[in-house]
């Protein structure tokens, strides 16, 4: 069992004894991570930290403690900063603005999303996880900006629906690569009265091609930007009915942006073998020709390694 298992087993008996909200339950046994209510700490300015908790937990404390005051360290003539409470699952004062807007950033996950705390420096910033998202508290400035998934990576996301940075993007999962290439294909589309033969040429689509051939999941990205950027192939049947000329525009537009990223994954594909010479399992050399299929660091189906199992989350509390 984990310490976080441990703990909220601990709260839950607490409860079940007590009669307490398990909030408040899980309040009372959280012990701070750095610091006394006023912010200022002995210990070190920055550093790993072990906490995970529920965003719903956060947003109690949020709901129910009184604000404290704390020590800025400027002159108080230039202005205070933020409202704040002091949080014992955080272990240092928070503003109340910053968690009721990371709990925005988080609404489609949930409010039973768990939080993992990565860095704290108190009242500068602090590193929150939740999933593969990862979040910059700034404490002072009472803000939330997102960081790149890539764990103690402080660079920013490719885009709003892509959060790793270009440089990690291939190391998320081959399923998140293709439910982000779908998202951020329906968001060039959504609400928007464009000219559909106008699209295609982003930035973003290439960087998600790119890390799709790390992990051979080329087809399925290819598919879903194509499909989510521009019509399906039903609705351009409809349009052609009404306007033949319009749809064939379409459809020459797709195939200009799928030529497009295709060559931008066989550049990849054969830049990822010049650079690593051989196959990453077996040593041996690549064969002659691409085979998407197979993420381009490996020589065949047989040397790429199992995915990672996915972890199975602990049941809702209530």
């Amino acid at each position: 069992m984990t310490r976080d298992k441990k703990r909220k087993a601990a709260v839950r008996a607490t409860q079940a004894a007590t009669g307490e909200r398990y909030v408040r339950a899980a309040r009372a046994s959280a012990g701070p991570v750095n610091g006394p209510v006023d912010g200022k700490t002995d210990g070190p300015e920055r550093g790993r930290v072990e906490s995970v908790f529920a965003l719903r937990e956060l947003l109690g404390e949020c709901a129910t403690l009184p604000p404290v005051e704390v020590d800025w360290g400027w002159d108080p003539d230039f202005g205070g900063g933020p409202d704040v409470f002091y949080s014992q699952l955080l272990g240092a004062a928070i503003p109340f603005g910053t968690v009721l807007e990371l709990a925005g950033q988080l609404a489609r996950e949930g409010r039973g999303v768990e939080l993992c705390l990565e860095a704290l420096s108190p009242l500068g910033s602090a590193v929150v996880s939740a999933g593969q998202r990862r979040f910059n508290l700034i404490i002072s400035q009472d803000s939330v900006y997102e960081l790149c998934g890539k764990p103690r990576c402080s660079s920013t996301p490719e885009d709003e629906l892509i959060p790793w940075c270009r440089e990690h993007l291939a190391e998320c999962t081959p399923d998140a690569l293709v439910a982000m290439a779908e998202d951020w294909g329906y968001a060039q589309s959504d609400g928007s009265d464009d000219d559909l033969t106008a699209r295609g040429g982003a930035e973003e689509a290439v960087a998600l091609i790119r890390a799709a051939v790390t992990q051979g999941v080329y087809e399925r990205v290819l598919a879903k930007l194509l499909d989510a950027c521009f019509d399906s192939e039903d609705v351009i049947d409809e349009r052609a009915f009404w306007d033949a000329e319009r749809a064939l525009a379409i459809r020459q537009a797709i195939e200009r942006e799928r030529l497009r990223l295709e060559q931008a994954a066989a550049a990849e594909y054969r830049r990822i073998q010049k650079e690593t010479g051989a196959c990453a399992v077996c040593g041996k050399g690549f064969r002659f020709g691409i085979d998407m299929a197979v993420p381009a660091q490996y020589c065949s189906p047989g040397c790429v390694p199992p995915p990672p199992a996915t972890a199975v989350p602990d049941p809702e509390p209530w």
